[in-house]
């Protein structure tokens, strides 16, 4: 797994520690994990969707610490997690260039600059190793906060795929697929 050093911020009065995740960070994960999802609002992944178990979450920790390619990055406010960050390869050896991005900060602790600073400590991540030339995510075309946020983060929209996220009977989402290039990331770091 990718490592970075650990730091601590100060943001809107919370001490945040940023570091990367270890297999002892299973439980912890799984909670976080399913409180966020249990709010049903911003992700795809649904209550029902959601079968890991706490041991399942560990081993696949676990996986992520023995492969050099990923990244795990947790976020913690007095030893409590608050946010998760996974940087993932795409596994076909056309698309191994790409990375995927996937982030979740608790309720509580959103709009605070934890999703921010998890962001930009992956892509310094990414910049740095060489390994990959491109990041991309998938976000609900309805989490305006989020795509603000990952503009001005250099990410880029790349398509739409209209009505992919059914929420009932009649209500509809569309996904916004988005990327960023490592060759532009020097730049947009830069700024921060």
């Amino acid at each position: 797994m990718g490592l970075i050093t650990p730091f601590k911020m100060e943001t809107k009065g919370l001490d945040i520690k940023i570091r990367p995740g270890n297999a002892n960070d299973g439980k912890k994960m799984y909670t976080l994990t399913k409180e966020v999802i249990q709010e049903e609002d911003g992700l795809i992944m649904t209550v029902s969707d959601f079968v890991m178990t706490e041991e399942q979450q560990k081993i696949k920790n676990e996986a992520f610490l023995s492969h050099p390619d990923t990244l795990n990055l947790i976020a913690e406010h007095h030893d409590k997690i608050v946010g998760i960050l996974t940087i993932e390869p795409e596994i076909l050896k056309k698309t191994s260039h790409r990375a995927i991005l996937g982030i979740i900060v608790q309720k509580n602790y959103r709009s605070k600059g934890i999703g921010k600073a998890l962001i930009m400590a992956a892509l310094n991540w990414v910049l740095h190793e060489g390994r990959y030339e491109k990041v991309e995510l998938e976000v609900l075309a309805s989490n305006k906060h989020a795509i603000s946020l990952y503009h001005q983060l250099g990410f880029e929209n790349e398509g739409m795929r209209y009505n992919a996220i059914k929420n009932s009977h009649t209500s509809y989402d569309h996904l916004v697929q988005m990327g960023v290039f490592t060759n532009k990331l020097a730049h947009t770091l830069h700024r921060f």
